[in-house]
């Protein structure tokens, strides 16, 4: 089997690209050969290890990578539904430092990563990347 590099944009991330994902052949169509949920965790702690700024199509991202429906993410994050609706609306918009703390906190504790626990490098001020490479 070989492995490419690819830019993975089914994730609904723009910059997202897996690095010597395995490739298998179905005819002439190409496929990556990984479960589509080990993929999205892969690119979840990505994002999280590398301090990913957290905006509505990110939250949306791991919350779903992390198999879980809006009333149970609110459950986790103490707000309501409602509120977990309206950032993943936001698209493009940037998380408050607080609220993008705790998504990062929540999730690295859903994904089993340990983080740095001081509260300035939780809530960064990096810019989004134009490119997250992860390891496949």
């Amino acid at each position: 089997m070989k492995s490419k590099s690819i830019h993975y944009t089914l994730c609904g991330l723009e910059y997202v690209y897996l690095m010597n994902a395995p490739v298998g052949k179905d005819g002439e169509a190409e496929f990556i050969d990984l479960p589509p949920e080990k993929i999205d965790r892969m690119i979840a702690k990505e994002i999280i290890w590398q301090k990913v700024p957290l905006r509505g199509k990110e939250i949306l991202f791991l919350r779903k990578a992390l198999k879980m429906n809006r009333n149970r993410w609110a459950e986790k994050l103490g707000v309501t539904p409602s509120g977990i609706l309206r950032w993943e609306q936001t698209g493009e918009k940037r998380m408050s430092k607080i609220n993008e703390a705790a998504i990062r906190m929540l999730c690295a504790e859903e994904l089993g990563i340990k983080l740095e626990s001081k509260w300035s490098k939780l809530a960064t001020d990096d810019e989004l990347p134009e490119r997250l490479e992860v390891a496949a």
